[in-house]
């Protein structure tokens, strides 16, 4: 978030995800170091992705690592991936179960030298269950027979002997597989995939399970789906594409986690971990994601996921023609300028002084009829609960921020703020923040909702209030202030920074569905996003 300036990060774990290389049919999960590729350069006229007119944007010139989708070769960026930290909140990765009997032992040829792996097996079952799935849902949604994967499933590792098939070369090569980590090949009808040792899905795997590896596998087939129905013969940004696989892995997720397949089952924790992988492979910050290969923004990728897991696979077939809104990915002149963060500070322009006003003008001015009266909150600063001086807090201080209706105080626990602020970006205290006002609002409304219900309309009513930080086209293809909008507001969100408000309900929200205290991960981030996507309406419905 920035007043009028800049505020974004890249995770230094995330890995981007993009469509192209080795010919124009292949779709691809590709590893590279991002952190590297923030642009030094901005195109000042770019506008959000929900007005850009995808016909305008030139890939060669917007994307320094665009490359032409209609060459033989891999782009030479290798891949570079950040061992994860310690503090990640899936550092024990749940095991999906599988029923042996039901897995088709030719699922995937593993070749002759495959060092075995303790999921050989679920991989195995997930692309039985996708098989078998499909068989029923293609002719269901799209009226014609469906037609098996024809060039199976192969795994790469470095001393495989016998050849890959090749996408428009006579073989492709473990290098190419590992920069790529996993593709679909339209041409050989085929899908690819790292299975080394120290590759990236190996790495996933070991930080958040074998789910994650599921979610790929699912998303990559739903690349073969789109080959049967004709949407590759499209002149569609790959974004859409992109978007619609990913829900179609959603929907593929939300059948095996009912309980509605045979072959494979997944806990609220495989759940999660998918969900949490989601958020790692993403576009970097900075990109436009109308360049060929964009993917979308972890906010995005998230979204369409939740789209198809709630909604099911006739959903995502209408994607393409009516795709979901995205979100904004490009950096303004004056983000790549700045460079950084806003300073982590309770002075004048510093991100303790300016989010608070800014949500004290929200809230009691623009909508501050509708709303209740809050009075304006006063930030303080707090090292430890024994600081805070109240009698009726709401919320739990080690989480971030507590809320003294008393005193209209909102007390911030500075050392986790401090140190969520310099792991995942500033606009993760902008979401805790923003979470202890939507409390206030709660009370002076006279909610008596509790527990998880309460805490998932406060993550909605900061939704709607960062909708109002949005920024959008002012028509003459520049980015500004959305109106109508308090002239004497001025905050206003960059890049990444809905990101990071996901990546910070991952941190806090509930470990199972059952929990009910503040809420499940994917009940969050829903709650959030509707805030963001329909606005203050609909979580005013929902008291």
């Amino acid at each position: 978030m920035r007043t009028r300036g800049l505020i974004t990060l890249v995770a230094a774990t995330s890995v981007l995800l993009v469509s192209c290389g080795i010919d124009p049919t292949v779709t691809a999960e590709r590893s590279d170091q991002i952190a590297s590729q923030r642009p030094t350069e901005t195109t000042p006229t770019t506008t959000p992705a929900e007005t850009t007119d995808p016909s305008q944007n030139d890939p060669a010139q917007d994307d320094p690592t665009s490359s032409d989708p209609t060459a033989t070769d891999p782009p030479s960026t290798g891949p570079a991936v950040t061992e994860p930290a310690e503090e990640d909140p899936a550092s024990t990765a749940p095991s999906p179960s599988v029923a042996p009997d039901q897995i088709d032992p030719a699922a995937i040829d593993f070749g002759p030298n495959k060092t075995p792996h303790d999921y050989d097996d679920f991989l195995r079952a997930v692309m039985t269950d996708l098989e078998s799935w499909w068989s029923d849902e293609y002719p269901a949604v799209y009226g014609d027979a469906f037609q098996p994967l024809s060039g199976g499933v192969y795994a790469a590792y470095p001393n495989r002997p016998d050849d890959l098939p090749g996408c428009g070369e006579p073989r492709t090569t473990y290098d190419e597989v590992q920069q790529f980590v996993a593709f679909y090949c339209g041409q050989g009808d085929f899908i690819i995939y790292d299975d080394g040792d120290d590759g990236l899905l190996a790495q996933l795997a070991g930080q958040y399970g074998p789910g994650t590896i599921g979610i790929v596998f699912a998303h990559e087939f739903g690349h073969a789906i789109q080959t049967r129905a004709g949407a590759l013969d499209r002149d569609l940004p790959t974004v859409f594409t992109e978007q619609q696989a990913d829900c179609f892995a959603g929907a593929w997720a939300g059948r095996v986690s009912r309980g509605e397949s045979s072959v494979v089952s997944f806990s609220d924790a495989d759940v999660r971990s998918g969900l949490i992988a989601m958020t790692k492979v993403s576009d970097p910050v900075g990109l436009n994601q109308f360049v060929e290969g964009g993917h979308g923004s972890a906010f995005d990728r998230v979204g369409a996921f939740q789209v198809g897991f709630t909604d099911g696979v006739a959903r995502c077939a209408e994607l393409l023609d009516s795709p979901l809104p995205l979100s904004f990915n490009q950096f303004t002149e004056s983000d790549v300028t700045t460079g950084g963060n806003a300073p982590f500070g309770f002075d004048a322009g510093e991100l303790l002084e300016f989010i608070p006003t800014d949500l004290n003008l929200y809230w009691n001015g623009e909508v501050g009829a509708e709303a209740g009266s809050i009075g304006d909150l006063t930030l303080v600063g707090a090292t430890s609960a024994d600081e805070i001086e109240c009698d009726d807090a709401s919320g739990a201080f080690e989480l971030g921020a507590v809320y003294c209706a008393s005193t209209n105080t909102v007390y911030l626990n500075e050392p986790a703020a401090r140190e969520i602020y310099d792991t995942l970006g500033d606009f993760s205290v902008g979401y805790l923040l923003g979470t202890a006002w939507s409390e206030a609002v709660q009370q002076a409304l006279g909610s008596d909702l509790e527990g998880e219900d309460r805490a998932l309309v406060n993550d909605c009513l900061t939704g709607a209030w960062v909708k109002t930080t949005v920024p959008v086209d002012n028509g003459a293809g520049q980015l500004d202030l959305p109106q109508p909008r308090a002239e004497e507001r001025t905050a206003m969100v960059s890049a990444g920074d809905l990101d990071e408000a996901i990546q910070t309900i991952i941190e806090i929200s509930d470990e199972s569905s059952d929990d009910d205290v503040r809420g499940g991960l994917f009940e969050k981030i829903s709650a959030f996003r509707q805030g963001v996507t329909e606005g203050l309406d609909s979580c005013l419905a929902e008291l």
